[in-house]
């Protein structure tokens, strides 16, 4: 079994897979995180239904687990399964709709060695497979948890800056939490989003990896949170979330709730404003941290 990843492996593009948008796809994403607005589910919608911009994550996906990826890193399931989600910051540059045929491609542009394990950060770029258009770069950040890296640190290009909130006390709690773990979120958002790792659904396999239950998905918990800063801040409008990035700081266990804490007045930004956020337990233990979320101006 593998335990070295190889240096020489950053500055690879990995092979585009294609995707086409279907409306059973983003109302079924939707639905598992909890949005029942009509723009996410009535497709007699008259201007039509838009997908949560966080559905992305599920294209993305078929890259981060797809063959091509595997094959660069020589990765097989047990390798891939020890690899946790630490960072998702994606920018979004058109709705998700319906019938849309996505191309995705990946580059590999960071590996280093960490205390914990290998370090990796893949750019992600979706486009339509039609007119090229940009729909959204995202850039995804795991850590290969006990892995050795070899032929040292190596970087091309590293994933953008986020702002650090120095002073949490600043931040607002929301009443209530925004997502609550019953038993059956992590199956319901798996099946929904098309991402497995068998620890977040099966409690033998949390058990064998030192976990003491199943745990949500990185991806979940930070889907989610963009939904509520939608809700909070864009008026309800998906379309207006530009970006949503985030570091999986902390683990979101079965029957955990969660409550997003923003800032008071969002800071202004061309075109829009800012949200700095986190997601923290109702023990105030930190799920999410270091959150940007930047949101167009209203039309």
């Amino acid at each position: 079994m593998s335990k070295t990843l190889y240096s020489n492996v950053v500055g690879v593009d990995l092979a585009p897979s294609e995707f086409t948008i279907t409306a059973r796809r983003l109302m079924s994403y939707a639905a598992a995180l909890g949005a029942t607005e009509d723009v996410y589910l009535n497709d007699l919608r008259p201007e039509g239904i838009i997908g949560l911009p966080t559905f992305i994550i599920s294209p993305e996906w078929r890259v981060m687990n797809g063959p091509a990826y595997r094959g660069v890193l020589g990765a097989g399931d047990e390798q891939m399964w020890r690899c946790i989600h630490v960072r998702q910051d994606s920018r979004l540059f058109a709705p998700l709709r319906p019938e849309q045929r996505i191309v995705t491609k990946g580059k590999i542009s960071v590996l280093r060695k960490t205390r914990i394990g290998a370090y990796i950060a893949v750019r992600l770029d979706t486009t339509l497979a039609d007119t090229g258009q940009d729909i959204a770069q995202s850039w995804f950040c795991g850590i290969f948890l006990g892995d050795d890296v070899a032929g040292g640190d190596r970087s091309i290009v590293e994933p953008p800056d986020v702002p650090t909130i120095l002073n949490t006390d600043s931040l607002v709690i929301s009443p209530e939490p925004y997502l609550t773990i019953s038993r059956a979120l992590p199956h319901l958002y798996t099946e929904a989003a098309d991402i497995w790792n068998p620890i977040h659904t099966e409690r033998s396999a949390a058990r064998g990896a030192g976990l003491d239950d199943t745990l949500l998905h990185g991806s979940c918990s930070w889907g989610a949170a963009g939904l509520q800063i939608i809700r909070q801040f864009c008026g309800g409008d998906p379309a207006r979330l530009r970006r949503l990035g985030a570091r999986m700081s902390g683990k979101a266990l079965v029957g955990d709730s969660l409550f997003l804490r923003s800032q008071a007045d969002p800071r202004p930004v061309a075109g829009g404003v800012e949200v700095l956020f986190d997601v923290v337990n109702a023990e105030g233990k930190p799920v999410l941290s270091d959150g940007i979320a930047e949101i167009a101006s209203a039309l």
